[in-house]
């Protein structure tokens, strides 16, 4: 029995020309994708209300309704707040500066006394040129607000983008499905399930570990008294849609945040250590029961895929490189699982398919 060679020259062809695509229509693709996700993870709530025999466009709607309710009663206490934190760091970041360069020249000097042929080199290091630029980063804050408005727009192109496809539902995939050849049904209906399973564990997973960071973020920084703690933890969440990084955003921008307001290195050692416990507790209480039902990827796989995705699309093929990863590993195995049992990749030496009974 021959098999006949898998075509790998056009796959990699076509695979090439899919990725130069989404680099070039990235900024057309990104709503979508944001609109893909918001409506996946929401998806099951409006199937089991469907289930109950609820008609699926009420539910969205008023879903719709209750979240845009939610979020005007929230901007009108987080808006104020977001002004007074920005009134309070835009005063603040004087003094904030004069600490530092205070520390700073204390520091060196220890450093010449305790390494005095570095002296040379420990003098070059300039804190008032740090300092400065901290007061106009925190002078132009306003400005660097502004310059984010033209993303606003994702706001208004996301829900849209959901709504029409919880509406939809999975109609659409059927649709598709419907319109595949009758013998490669089956294995779409198995592509189907196999992403399905890696990326709505994946997406599920992660919106968990963003909301437990965020969570624990804040009632740990606000125990420890630290300023901000509630943006601190808003920014602590959000990165978390990096794997690693909510962590490490935590640390550097909680520690030095803490180390500014209370002016000892030890309140930043204490937020660096909530953060340990944090990430420990991550490790050990949340990651084993989303790992169950996660995607299981090499670690140099995952390495790869963000080394990729940050390369070629920034700070999004960060976000999304997992979620792609996902889906690729899918296609994969459904192609391969294919590949090895179609039959008519299979030709048999020395028998001549006229003489083959047929029953």
């Amino acid at each position: 029995m021959e098999r006949r060679p898998f075509p790998w020259i056009p796959v990699l062809i076509a695979g090439g020309l899919a990725v130069v695509s989404l680099h070039f229509l990235l900024p057309v693709l990104i709503p979508f994708a944001l609109g893909f996700a918001v409506a996946y993870v929401l998806g099951p709530i409006a199937g089991a209300a469907e289930v109950r025999g609820l008609r699926r466009q009420t539910v969205v709607v008023a879903s719709y309704l209750i979240i845009a309710a939610t979020l005007a009663l929230l901007a009108g206490t987080l808006l104020p707040m977001l002004g007074r934190s920005l009134a309070s760091l835009q005063t603040d970041a004087p003094g904030y500066a004069a600490r530092l360069r205070t520390e700073w020249t204390s520091a060196q000097q220890d450093a010449v006394t305790r390494f005095p042929f570095l002296a040379k080199q420990i003098m070059t290091l300039d804190a008032n040129r740090a300092a400065d630029r901290m007061i106009e980063a925190a002078q132009s804050l306003p400005s660097y607000l502004l310059s984010f408005f033209p993303l606003l727009s994702l706001l208004f192109l996301i829900p849209f983008i959901s709504f029409f496809l919880l509406v939809d539902g999975p109609a659409s995939i059927d649709r598709l499905i419907q319109r595949c050849p009758s013998r490669y049904v089956e294995q779409a209906l198995h592509l189907v399930s196999e992403i399905d399973h890696s990326l709505g564990a994946y997406l599920r997973g992660l919106i968990l570990v963003a909301a437990a960071l965020t969570l624990a973020s804040f009632f740990g920084l606000w125990l420890l008294g630290v300023n901000q703690a509630f943006w601190i933890a808003v920014l602590c969440g959000v990165s978390s849609f990096v794997p690693y990084l909510g962590a490490i955003m935590g640390m550097v921008v909680g520690g030095l945040a803490a180390s500014f307001q209370f002016g000892t290195a030890a309140a930043g050692l204490k937020v660096v250590l909530l953060f340990v416990v944090i990430r420990l507790c991550d490790e050990i209480f949340l990651q084993p029961t989303i790992a169950k039902r996660s995607v299981h990827l090499h670690p140099l796989v995952f390495l790869f895929t963000f080394m990729t995705g940050g390369e070629l699309f920034g700070f999004i093929g960060l976000v999304f490189a997992v979620p792609v990863a996902c889906v690729i590993k899918a296609l994969i195995d459904v192609a391969w699982s294919w590949y090895s049992s179609e039959a008519r990749w299979r030709v048999v030496e020395g028998v001549d398919s006229a003489s083959v009974p047929f029953t």
